[in-house]
């Protein structure tokens, strides 16, 4: 292991001069040549000694750097201890071991991501919100967690914790995201595992099997059959019959997407390109045409609140509506949509790739690839089968 400050005179800049570098050789694969924040010109520079003349503006506070430093360097010369390249940067050039610092870099990288994305700002809940959250969590649990902490033990641990109030499925969620920025943190080189075992390895809860989120067939035909004079009901029913869509679809969806009576986009959910081209049922024209506000871009009103509070009252008002109807099925905001598939797919025995196309859905198969999209009158008469067979 060898490790030294040096002045780089391959790099020259007019007003500061040469960069003053680290050298840390670990061994050939495992390298680094870091900058520091000083700098200095040749004449005011002790090559021999590498450390800086008297002539130096910034002579005391280079010469305090370099001894604090080089202290360290011996002390960790001395310890023998088996550390990186990118570990031993992190130790004598300030950067943060901590996890935590890199995790609210990620979750600022996500929201300039959001705030550069062409699609519409509707849907709050995304990516950044969630690993704030989640952030939050582990730091009410640990105040700092450093890299080399986390190992099969602490994350046994903090299983232990969370399971006192926490379902298998959330404990997933934490463990999953503290995985994703563990991971990306190795990809960029800023900390390297001393150790080969992964230590997420096994340590994922086996989640129960959740509730299924669509209704039967006769469930849809009580529904459509007991109008009720609500918005809640008019988006469940126009997440419906528009080839079950999301509920963050109809909140996004634009006047400039409907065009010949079909409704044309890109799904407006995160990391999908997944296209709707569907046609304009007279039960979803209905409800579009009630909406109407010559002075909004949007379809339905949506746009107007906060969008995932306003969601969460849809799904608490809509399942109190149902339970006047006796509904037993579980209902969510993607209930309309799973009710779509199922009804097509599985009671129907529709073709299950048409109603894949239908709402949206990546088909990831090698033959998808090099096959083009379903004509309209075969997409069409499949979409109206699903609408009638809600009729009574």
């Amino acid at each position: 292991m060898k490790i030294r400050f040096y002045l780089d005179k391959t790099i020259n800049k007019k007003t500061e001069g040469h960069p003053l570098r680290l050298y840390i050789y670990v061994s050939s694969k495992d390298r680094k040549y870091p900058f520091t924040q000083y700098s200095s010109h040749a004449k005011d520079w002790d090559f021999a000694k590498e450390e800086p003349k008297k002539s130096h503006p910034l002579y005391n506070a280079i010469s305090d750097y370099l001894y604090e430093n080089r202290r360290k360097i011996l002390k960790l010369l001395n310890s023998r201890e088996n550390k990186t390249s990118q570990q031993i940067e992190n130790y004598l050039l300030g950067n943060s071991d901590s996890i935590y610092e890199f995790w609210n870099v990620r979750i600022e990288e996500l929201k300039e991501h959001k705030k550069n994305r062409s699609k519409t700002d509707l849907e709050t809940g995304g990516s950044a919100e969630k690993y704030t959250n989640n952030l939050n969590v582990f730091k009410t649990y640990k105040s700092d967690l450093l890299y080399s902490e986390i190992n099969y033990n602490f994350l046994y641990q903090f299983k232990l914790h969370k399971s006192k109030t926490c379902n298998p499925g959330g404990i997933n969620t934490y463990l999953s995201n503290l995985r994703a920025v563990y991971k990306q943190a190795i990809k960029r080189g800023l900390y390297t595992p001393e150790s080969f075992t992964n230590p997420f390895e096994g340590i994922m809860e086996v989640s129960t099997k959740t509730k299924d989120k669509f209704l039967s067939i006769e469930e849809m035909k009580i529904i459509s059959s007991n109008v009720i004079d609500h918005n809640f009901y008019r988006y469940f029913m126009l997440c419906f019959y528009l080839g079950g869509l999301d509920f963050i679809d109809i909140a996004s969806i634009k006047k400039e997407h409907i065009k010949n009576n079909r409704v044309k986009f890109i799904r407006f959910k995160g990391g999908t390109q997944e296209l709707i081209d569907n046609y304009i049922f007279e039960e979803a024209q209905e409800i579009i045409d009630y909406f109407d506000d010559p002075e909004s871009e949007y379809i339905t009103p949506i746009h107007r609140y906060s969008y995932k509070p306003y969601r969460d009252k849809f799904v608490r008002e809509i399942r109190k509506k149902f339970e006047n109807f006796k509904i037993e099925s579980y209902v969510d905001s993607k209930s309309p949509r799973y009710t779509f598939i199922n009804i097509g797919s599985k009671e129907l025995y529709l073709n299950r790739d048409i109603v894949k196309e239908l709402t949206g859905h990546a088909q990831n198969d090698t033959h998808s690839i090099y096959e083009g999209k379903f004509p309209y009158h075969v997409k069409d008469k499949v979409h109206k089968e699903i609408i009638d067979s809600i009729k009574i």
